[in-house]
């Protein structure tokens, strides 16, 4: 009888095999995670641009860049229209550009003291907006807040989940933006009606060095691209904000209050640290350290008073640099290692209004 020989890997030649795959899985793994990150990055750029033509479009209803707000104090009012009068941020000033013109209008017309409003309201605050969020970060989902004060619409802080963003206005050069803390009391109204009786005028005022505003989106503010001198192609609109990955999905997980402050707030809340960013200026009297201004990529905190950077600095989870829509709206890279000096003047919207070497406070 003729036996059949059968043909079988040996062990040693089944590990061999087992070693090759391995390899090829090895080598092929950071090419599938780059092309991914590649992906995620694109998907980044084309936020950023609808953005800025968002923007665009808000200049062409209403004459002048969607205002930052009134400050932490603040949310968003849609009977309070837009511009200076409006105390929510810029996300929600051109909401209605970016094809979210239900969720703009929720509470329109409305009693603000009535269950019908609240209920809008508190809508409005914890719904997501997909085009506001980073994919290398996180989804766009509600994340757990840390509210403050919060005057006029007090109820939003029962919300313990809230709609957010992970870009961030320019704000300039100025040595005074969202944080009270800072040693300078920047004034916020105690009521729309206060507001309603008090123009402020100081940050539009280069006689008012501690205050006035450099940017293109800062406190009340109604920036018409004839005043951006430098530029429309040339300064920053809105880009990517620095973050810690420790809090990507919960503003918890960390110790450091800087961190805190640059994502604790909805998306809506006016001229936070949340919603805007600032590049260093020589005169800088608190956290006078250009790397605290510098974008840079997400890190991990580390305690110490470098930690501002989470407030202050522009940033993302991007190598080489960050997403930034220029005040054209097209979307440009700005590399971490960019020239603090071109930073900031990319920042200013008019090179002649750098804050005066001169200046403390």
């Amino acid at each position: 009888m003729k036996l059949t020989k059968h043909n079988a890997f040996t062990l040693v030649e089944l590990l061999v095999v087992i070693a090759i795959i391995g390899i090829l899985v090895a080598l092929l793994l950071p090419a599938v995670q780059a092309a991914r990150e590649a992906a995620r990055r694109t998907q980044c750029k084309n936020h950023l641009k609808q953005i800025g033509l968002a923007s665009l479009l808000h200049v062409d209803t209403h004459g002048h860049l969607p205002s930052g707000g009134w400050g932490q104090w603040y949310v968003a009012d849609a009977n309070r229209g837009f511009g200076k009068e409006q105390p929510g941020s810029w996300c929600y000033g051109i909401l209605a550009y970016l094809e979210q013109t239900a969720l703009a209008d929720l509470g329109t017309g409305m009693s603000p003291t009535s269950a019908e409003f609240q209920n809008a309201s508190t809508l409005l605050n914890s719904t997501p907006v997909d085009v506001f969020y980073c994919p290398s970060r996180r989804p766009a989902r509600g994340y757990r807040v840390q509210w403050g004060s919060i005057k006029e619409q007090q109820w939003v802080t029962e919300l313990y989940e809230v709609a957010k963003t992970d870009f961030a206005a320019n704000s300039g050069d100025s040595l005074h933006s969202a944080s009270r803390s800072s040693g300078l009391a920047f004034w916020q109204p105690n009521s729309y009606r206060e507001a309603d009786q008090n123009k402020w005028d100081k940050t539009n005022d280069i006689n008012e060095p501690a205050y006035y505003q450099t940017g293109v989106i800062h406190y009340r503010s109604e920036i018409k691209p004839r005043q951006i001198v430098d530029g429309l192609s040339n300064t920053y609109l809105i880009g990517e904000k620095l973050m810690s990955p420790n809090t990507y999905l919960d503003i918890q997980n960390t110790s450091s209050v800087w961190v805190q402050y640059g994502d604790n707030q909805n998306a809506y809340v006016g001229f936070e640290w949340d919603n805007h960013r600032v590049a260093w200026a020589p005169d800088q009297t608190y956290a006078n350290n250009p790397e605290v201004y510098q974008p840079q990529q997400d890190s991990v905190e580390d305690g110490s008073a470098s930690d501002r950077r989470f407030s202050f600095a522009f940033g993302s989870a991007h190598a080489g640099g960050l997403n930034m829509a220029m005040c054209d709206g097209s979307v440009d890279t700005v590399n971490y290692d960019i020239d603090p000096e071109l930073h900031r003047s990319n920042a200013v919207r008019y090179d002649e209004m750098m804050r005066p070497k001169r200046f403390s406070r």
